[in-house]
Order: C-alpha cells, then sequence, then structure tokens
C-alpha cells in the first residue's frame, strides 16, 4: 500500500462501476476543457460513441462535445464546462438549472395570477407536483429563491405563511 498526495490521485486514472472499457474510463476522466482522440483501432463497438458520450452525458451529469474525424479515422470527445460559480457564492448554476428556475417562476406568477393569494405551503407542494421529474430538494429551493426574490422587488408580499400580489406599490 502506498500514500498517495493530493496531485497523485488527481492524475489516476480512475475506474467506474462495473465493466468500463479503456475509452469510458478515458471519457468519464476528462477534466472541462480536455479532449481525446478515439481511433478506429480502440472502437470496438456497432454503434459510433456518440452513443457512449451521450449516455455519459445523462448518467454522469457532463456535457461533451462529440464528433468523427473528416478522414474517418475515429472521433473527438471535448468535455465541454458549462458552470459558472459566482466569486463568494457557493451555488452552481447551470443551464440546466436555469431552465427549471425559469419555468417554476413562469409556473407561480400564472398560479399567483389565479389565485390571487395562497398558503406558501400549498405553492410549494404544486410546484413539486408539477415539477415531479425534477429533484423535489431542488424544486423547493428554487421556489424559495424566487419567492424572496419577487418579494424584495415587491411584486409579492409575504405575511402569515401566505403569498399574494399588492393592490398597489407604496
Amino acid at each position: 500500500m502506498k500514500k498517495l498526495t493530493a496531485e497523485e490521485y488527481e492524475q489516476l486514472p480512475l475506474k467506474g462501476k462495473g465493466r468500463s472499457s479503456h475509452v469510458f474510463n478515458s471519457i468519464i476522466n476528462l477534466k472541462p476543457g480536455e479532449a481525446v482522440l478515439i481511433e478506429k483501432k480502440d472502437w470496438k463497438r456497432k454503434a459510433a460513441p456518440g452513443t457512449l458520450v451521450r449516455y455519459v452525458e445523462k448518467k454522469h451529469s457532463m456535457k461533451l462535445s462529440c464528433g468523427a474525424l473528416n478522414d474517418g479515422s475515429g472521433w473527438a470527445v471535448k468535455r465541454i464546462d458549462t458552470q459558472a460559480v459566482p466569486t463568494g457564492h457557493k451555488t452552481v448554476f447551470t443551464d440546466e438549472r436555469l431552465q427549471l428556475k425559469s419555468d417554476v417562476l413562469i409556473f407561480y406568477i400564472g398560479r399567483m395570477g389565479f389565485h390571487k393569494i395562497e398558503r406558501i405551503e400549498d405553492s410549494v407542494k404544486a410546484a413539486v407536483n408539477h415539477f415531479w421529474k425534477n429533484d423535489n430538494v431542488l424544486v423547493k429551493e428554487l421556489f424559495f429563491e424566487i419567492i424572496q426574490g419577487l418579494a424584495e422587488q415587491g411584486h409579492i408580499v409575504i405575511e402569515n405563511e401566505k403569498t399574494y400580489i399588492p393592490l398597489r406599490k407604496n
């Protein structure tokens, strides 16, 4: 057994769960901005590597770009970094998170336009039920960010665990 430093550990090519090919491991271990060239001799499967790349994107929450080379000698796969972390803030903003936040905002605005006044708990339950395919904790977090932002801007008022749209702005 050997003790590793943090730099040595980062350099190790880690294997995924179950049986994983060398190509799969290379794609999984890509850092943002890095790319890998898959030559025809390295690829044994019938389907092109694009199917594997889409699987990795979906299951491992990575953004990748894949394309065949013009001369037909192989494929190139590059990891794209779509995350931006504001300085001094711990929340990570991804395209999917921003899209979900805008969807929750539209849902809530429509709901408030219909109900005029509603308990926060009922609105949260409705949002979680409507966006059932997404992570419940994330939907709740985004919902509370939205109502806090709307309240700070004066678009809604929060009183006694209820929200309503004010008649006049002061």
